[in-house]
């Protein structure tokens, strides 16, 4: 199990996942040319593979992000394949995200979370607190 930066070459491998969690979520499956944009795009960025014998497993998709007030870490998506949850591989992720910050000076990380989802137990787990509430109201 290793924890590990994307490369170029890992597309074709992140695209499984990626389908993946897309159905997982409900969301209809994007095509290789939109998954490769956006791989592409969280390059520039930071996206870290958590890969099990040459088999990717998990992924995130992490920023430094700057506002007129500070910089930061952002976690815009992670997500470990299914069949794998339970074993602690969003921690490795996770830790090798904050490795990823620390290396650059930045001491915050944020992320949004859907209030009614399970994943705000693992998060508070990691240390996330509540510090705001952001609302929405579609048009």
């Amino acid at each position: 199990m290793i924890a590990r930066y994307a490369k170029k070459e890992d597309f074709q491998k992140f695209e499984d996942i990626k389908n993946e969690f897309l159905n997982d979520y409900g969301i209809k499956p994007q095509s290789s040319e939109f998954i490769s944009k956006e791989f592409n795009k969280f390059l520039k960025k930071c996206i870290i593979l958590l890969e099990d014998n040459n088999i990717i497993i998990g992924y995130m998709f992490g920023s430094i992000e700057q506002d007129d007030y500070e910089t930061y870490g952002y976690v815009w998506e992670i997500f470990v394949s299914r069949k794998h949850r339970g074993k602690g591989y969003s921690t490795i992720i996770k830790d090798k995200f904050l490795e990823f910050l620390k290396e650059h000076n930045i001491t915050m990380c944020r992320l949004d979370v859907s209030p009614k989802k399970e994943a705000i137990t693992v998060y508070e787990k990691w240390g996330f607190k509540v510090d705001k509430y952001r609302m929405t109201l579609k048009l």
